[in-house]
């Protein structure tokens, strides 16, 4: 099976450090890039830029819950500033971090937060954006397949998932090959997480477990987008590339 193969960064810093594309396909920026002095696209990523993550606004998606009319009309300005900017520098995709422990244990900060992705999502459709949900693999979402697919199916909105598998945390890759399996429609996007400075190494034998539970959706090209971690340098970027040799 074909797949894609990405490269997801944390800072500025690090998309300064990317090797000239290589062997990836696609990359994977942080929305607060945009937002940083520093920030410049590299020529040879800018074919290539595909995805948004806001994995950032989590806390903040969860504390507009409260918030008053300004607060929650100032985050849409920006969200929608920062939508409309990557949309014009070639972002395919954009996600969004989701609360999910809150989400399964309190059921006015479930409706709530519906009511507010709804609205992010309409942003992100006004920008030809595709709206996608992330699920963190161990977390109590992935343990809980029917309450996700029942939250993500109650918004009404075709939002796709990113599957963010964080392979070295005990229990993962068991519950992701479950997650797989029951649910196999939402496993063509995965990132691959883990703290290469911390000492987790993505081996081409973890690689291939991975691939295991990719799932082809339709005509399209599943892939896989690595993270390797906030302080990544470039020997891990240039590592990864023999990995997916």
């Amino acid at each position: 099976m074909k797949l894609n193969f990405g490269i997801a960064v944390a800072s500025n810093r690090q998309l300064a450090e990317l090797p000239v594309a290589g062997k990836f396909d696609f990359l994977e920026l942080p929305s607060v890039s945009r937002i940083q002095p520093d920030f410049i696209l590299p020529q040879a990523w800018k074919r290539r830029f595909m995805r948004v993550s806001c994995r950032a606004e989590t806390r903040t998606l969860g504390v507009l819950i409260d918030a008053g009319s300004s607060m929650t009309k100032e985050f849409y300005r920006v969200f929608s500033a920062g939508c409309t900017e990557f949309a014009k520098l070639g972002a395919k995709e954009i996600s969004l971090g989701i609360d999910w422990e809150n989400v399964f244990n309190d059921e006015k900060f479930s409706a709530s937060l519906s009511d507010i992705l709804r609205c992010c999502y309409g942003i992100i459709y006004r920008n030809t954006l595709i709206p996608v949900i992330e699920l963190r693999v161990p977390g109590i979402a992935a343990g809980n397949i029917e309450r996700f697919l029942r939250f993500r199916n109650r918004l009404l909105i075709p939002a796709r998932t990113l599957v963010d598998l964080h392979p070295h945390e005990p229990g993962a890759l068991e519950l992701f090959e479950r997650f797989a399996a029951e649910a196999p429609f939402e496993c063509s996007r995965v990132r691959v997480s883990f703290d290469a400075a911390g000492g987790n190494y993505l081996t081409a034998k973890l690689l291939e477990k991975i691939i295991s539970g990719i799932h082809r959706v339709g005509a399209e090209t599943p892939d896989i987008c690595f993270y390797p971690g906030r302080t990544a340098d470039r020997a891990v970027f240039a590592a990864l590339e023999t990995v997916i040799s």
